[in-house]
Order: structure tokens, then C-alpha cells, then sequence
């Protein structure tokens, strides 16, 4: 399909460059390294939330129902 061969056309081009990165400049690398660093934090902050949910369902963080009087 026409995602599978634009998703592997970025692969491709992500490869290209990480196999240039030994020759790149000090400033590419700079970019390298944030990008990659903001990538690893968005993981793994969706990893600590779905783990927070699921496996530390504590009943006092939800949210309180009202009572009659």
C-alpha cells in the first residue's frame, strides 16, 4: 500500500543518515542526540502511564462519587 512505501521510504532515509552520522559535524550531532532523547522520553512516558494504570489501580485516586444525605 501506498503508507507501507511511504513509512519505508522514511526508514530508508532515517538509515542513510544514521549510517552518516560518524562523518557528521558537531551541530548534526547536537540534533541527533536531542531528537533521540526526546524520542526516548515520550516512550517511556507512555510506558509509566500505562503501567501506573493498569497495575497500580489504587481506589483513592479516583475520582470521589457524590453521596446522598
Amino acid at each position: 500500500t501506498v503508507a507501507k512505501q511511504e513509512l519505508m521510504d522514511i526508514l530508508e532515509k532515517v538509515w542513510t543518515k544514521l549510517q552518516g552520522l560518524p562523518e557528521a559535524n558537531s551541530l548534526e550531532l547536537g540534533a541527533f542526540f536531542i531528537l533521540i532523547l526526546f524520542i526516548f522520553t515520550f516512550v517511556l512516558m507512555i510506558v509509566l502511564s500505562c503501567f501506573h494504570g493498569c497495575c497500580c489501580g489504587n481506589p483513592k485516586y479516583q475520582a470521589s462519587r457524590v453521596q446522598p444525605v
